[in-house]
């Protein structure tokens, strides 16, 4: 579990938020999300480090979105829960607006600020990447914005991320020698800190998983038609057509052609990317190429796996399928070994480098770079997890109960019996049956079958190890 902030009054500490949560989370199912933002704050007050709630008011505040809930205001302007003198309420006075205000960016950043002030690393780096996406995203990001983020990255101790939000400031600006110093302080600050992550320390569970980010990102924008997406289009065309050398432009316009899902726009969007790669040798433009590339190659292998489903005899769809498989497989690997040559200490880059690594059959390379990869607090588990299974592949099986147990270890809802959990005990399972640990192997496949009676193949592999001592 991450370590809790020390307790600074007596009405503040774990669990202490409880019945304020468990009250917001009744009122919200019934849609009274004001009362349910009130409700969150309150807990909140109480528990500020917990990471959780936060992302369940956000999400509250998506729902009241939608149902048309306006931002906060009045006669005599915004009025706010605590008066803000300190920053604990300045931070909950921000979350509170941010919540009637999903994509509003001041408040966003007043949160952040205050949030760093507490030192509470969890916070900043759960609402820092959402800061960061909806600067990325307006009409006008703000070089400024970026730069301050990756100041207050710096301040939790997250000089990657620091780094990164430095990056996006350069982008901007290519030609700012102080942007790029600044880049290079933070990346070198990085590789000094990397390794030395304290295990299950204040930044686990740090960073918000990138789908549940995209996820909410996606909520604000449900009005989006294909009306909307061509008219964006045309908007970004023309000011791409005006300044054809503009940062900003060239970004917005590639963004938006592939925004379209349509493959003949997504095909112009990589042609933009690939041109201005080449013309401002930023390597940004080429690694948004590559990402249009891989989405395009994920939904068309998806188009053939439901052709074959529906299709079960077509013996051809099944040799595409495994065509499309590989190709996308060699172009991924190819696309991210460039990537983590180009930014070897850029540690979410070497995870991904690393599951291509393992997924594509390269055990030993991938063993190097997960290891890497596993002091990257947001992948750290899943890290562990590929690693354990590719000391497995190496007949590595002391390395291999050892990794997957620590994965486990270090994952907060390994009880839960989520998605995640189920796989990190179902593969611990498989490594102590490699291993000839017949109890242990069954206790574990039993408590998988008590989340999921059909995983896998968990119920048969039971059956075999109590036929095993049976006999």
């Amino acid at each position: 579990m991450a370590e809790t902030p020390a307790v600074v009054d007596a009405n503040e500490g774990p669990g202490k938020g409880d019945p304020y949560f468990l009250r917001a989370a009744q009122v919200a199912a019934t849609g009274n999300f004001d009362y349910a933002i009130d409700m969150y704050i309150q807990g909140l007050q109480r528990e500020p480090f917990n990471i959780e709630e936060h992302r369940k008011l956000r999400e509250v505040g998506f729902h009241r979105k939608v149902a048309g809930g306006k931002p906060a205001g009045g006669m005599f302007g915004t009025k706010t829960p605590f008066k803000g003198k300190t920053p604990k309420e300045a931070m909950l006075n921000a979350e509170y607006l941010l919540a009637k205000d999903v994509g509003n960016i001041t408040h966003m950043v007043n949160m952040a600020k205050s949030a760093a002030e507490l030192n509470l690393a969890e916070v900043v780096m759960w609402i820092g990447p959402i800061l960061q996406e909806a600067n990325r995203t307006n009409k006008s990001p703000k070089v400024d914005l970026y730069t301050d983020l990756a100041a207050l990255f710096a301040k939790v101790g997250d000089y990657a991320r620091a780094s990164q939000a430095a990056e996006l400031a350069r982008l901007l600006k290519p030609s700012d020698g102080a942007l790029d110093n600044l880049v290079k302080q933070y990346a070198a600050q990085s590789t000094l800190k990397s390794g030395n992550y304290e295990k299950g320390g204040d930044f686990k569970e740090s960073i918000k998983d990138r789908d549940q980010t995209k996820k909410l990102m996606e909520e604000e924008n449900l009005s989006q038609s294909d009306d909307y997406r061509r008219k964006a289009v045309e908007a970004a065309r023309a000011d791409y057509e005006r300044n054809p050398h503009e940062m900003q432009f060239i970004q917005k316009y590639a963004k938006a052609l592939a925004d379209t899902e349509d493959e003949a726009s997504e095909n112009l969007a990589i042609e933009v990317y690939t041109k201005a790669a080449a013309a401002t040798k930023v390597y940004r433009f080429k690694m948004a190429a590559g990402d249009v590339r891989i989405k395009q190659l994920k939904r068309n292998l998806n188009l053939l796996k439901e052709a074959a489903r529906q299709h079960p005899d077509d013996a051809d769809l099944k040799g595409q399928i495994e065509k499309a498989i590989q190709d996308r497989a060699e172009f991924e690997l190819g696309e991210f070994k460039e990537r983590s040559d180009r930014f070897p200490t850029d540690l979410v880059i070497r995870y991904e480098y690393g599951r291509r690594l393992y997924e594509t059959g390269h055990f030993d390379e991938a063993i190097g770079a997960l290891q890497e990869a596993q002091n990257n607090p947001k992948y750290r588990v899943e890290s562990l997890h590929l690693l354990g299974r590719a000391f497995m592949q190496q007949k590595m099986l002391p390395e291999a109960l050892d990794t997957l147990k620590q994965s486990i270890e270090d994952y907060d809802m390994a009880m839960s019996g989520d998605t995640k959990s189920k796989g990190l005990h179902y593969w611990y399972g498989r490594a102590l049956e490699d291993s000839g640990k017949v109890q242990a192997a069954i206790d574990i496949y039993s408590q998988v079958i008590r989340w999921e009676f059909n995983y896998l193949d968990t119920k048969k592999r039971l059956a075999e190890l109590r036929g095993q001592l049976a006999g």
